[in-house]
């Protein structure tokens, strides 16, 4: 009786320590998190106002506020952007894995599918030949480090550092009630209730379970409460931050075209592969008072074509006649373009400008784009971005009514499209999923 007595009372003793010792851990990696950013310095008015992860967080919903084309940022796991204008869809997946650290996102890997989904209804309708599109991105992004900017010797700093530590005491409270909980749960489990087990066994994989989640919920609330600390109160006067990306567009099916040099000529076939390779670097600005700047700097190259390009004239044949009632072409049972046809690379530079007001879901955006070589174009885009949130006050949604300006420079001749040079479009992006933390 006394060995067994003995034996209890150190069970318990062990039990208790374990739970002691365990809970204390993941309060004191709250309360070191908390600490550091605490003491950090504020030099030339920058420095620390909330955690790394908690920046994440909060950067996660600034930067989705704008999710209009490929070169835009999400930092959700998963996003979708469709746009009207081209009649195309991209399905992107972003492949970070978190650290275990407190720190910010550095770097990830994004693969989509882009397709065309508008063409091949319009091509089936009318008797046209599919402008097939279907391909894969590949691409890598490299975030800069997030910069918080506030006075030195104001209040935000002295605020911000007591909420936290408010939020600290809260979350311990609630760490240590919930694993009192669990402990009185596991001690009424018994022999008879996992038989063909060990009952020690089981505690303890239970008890390594429980916490090891424990400890990932309470770091994440602690991140996800600061980042909701920063949106509530704007105590700070400027966030900025940067990324840059690098990609390549594989397709997977080439573009297809019924070419002849002209109305009496034979029809052949031409084929294109649209390789695109593209960068691009974005700066953003986040002001509680201004509102959010992004800049966007982009280059690319790609497989063009004389057709694409707009260097051909298009003819639409019956199978017995061309358009001008006279010449007759049987070798054709459909559309056709009428020119030389060749493939060639076109380089690309643009440059965009997006500003959405700080109390406003509504802003303004400027695109201007640049094609060389042999496709010279100027092009340009205004939109304005709409920006729906969610009850949590999340974008949930974004819209960009576009007015597209082609060729502004004159520089296609011969063709339709110097008679069609303004066109209305529409972009619709649609983050979901969790985000990248």
């Amino acid at each position: 009786m006394k060995a067994v007595t003995c034996y209890l009372l150190f069970s318990c003793c062990t039990t208790e320590g374990a739970k002691a010792q365990t809970t204390k851990q993941i309060i004191d990696e709250i309360k070191a998190i908390n600490s550091k950013v605490t003491n950090w310095p504020n030099n030339n008015g920058q420095g620390m106002l909330i955690s790394n992860k908690a920046m994440n967080i909060f950067l996660s919903n600034k930067v989705s506020s704008y999710l209009s084309g490929n070169e835009d940022l999400s930092l959700y796991k998963n996003y979708v952007v469709i746009n009207a204008a081209e009649g195309a869809i991209s399905i992107n997946h972003n492949f970070h894995q978190p650290v275990d650290s407190d720190d910010w996102v550095r770097s990830f890997v994004i693969v989509g599918a882009r397709v065309n989904i508008a063409n091949a209804y319009s091509a089936k309708t009318a008797n046209r030949y599919y402008d097939n599109q279907l391909g894969f991105t590949i691409q890598k992004t490299w975030m800069g480090k997030p910069r918080t900017y506030y006075a030195a010797n104001g209040n935000f700093k002295k605020e911000m550092d007591a909420a936290r530590a408010l939020i600290v005491n809260t979350l311990a409270q609630s760490v240590n009630k919930k694993a009192e909980e669990f402990e009185r749960s596991l001690s009424a489990l018994k022999q008879d209730d996992v038989p063909g087990q060990n009952i020690n066994e089981v505690k303890n994989k239970l008890r390594k379970t429980f916490y090891a989640s424990l400890r990932a919920d309470y770091l994440q609330q602690f991140s996800e409460q600061q980042s909701e600390l920063m949106v509530n109160t704007g105590n700070y006067n400027l966030i900025t931050d940067n990324w840059t990306s690098l990609g390549i567009y594989i397709p997977v099916i080439p573009q297809k075209y019924m070419v002849s040099d002209d109305v009496n000529a034979r029809v052949n076939k031409h084929y294109n592969y649209p390789f695109e390779l593209f960068v691009s670097h974005t700066r953003f600005w986040e002001s509680p008072k201004l509102g959010r700047l992004f800049l966007t700097f982009a280059g690319k190259g790609f497989v063009n074509n004389s057709v694409q390009s707009g260097s051909l004239f298009s003819a639409d044949v019956t199978g017995e006649q061309g358009m001008d009632g006279a010449n007759t072409v049987t070798i054709n049972k459909g559309d056709r373009y009428v020119g030389q046809y060749k493939n060639f690379v076109t380089p690309v530079a643009s440059g965009k400008l997006v500003y959405i007001p700080s109390t406003s879901h509504v802003g303004i955006s400027f695109r201007i784009e640049k094609n060389w070589g042999t496709y010279k174009t100027l092009n340009s885009i205004i939109g304005i971005p709409i920006v729906l949130i969610d009850k949590k006050g999340v974008p949930a949604i974004n819209f960009e009514a576009q007015l597209l300006l082609q060729d502004m420079n004159n520089s296609l001749k011969d063709t339709r499209l110097p008679y069609n040079k303004t066109a209305i479009g529409l972009t619709v992006g649609i983050p979901f999923s969790k985000i990248v933390y």
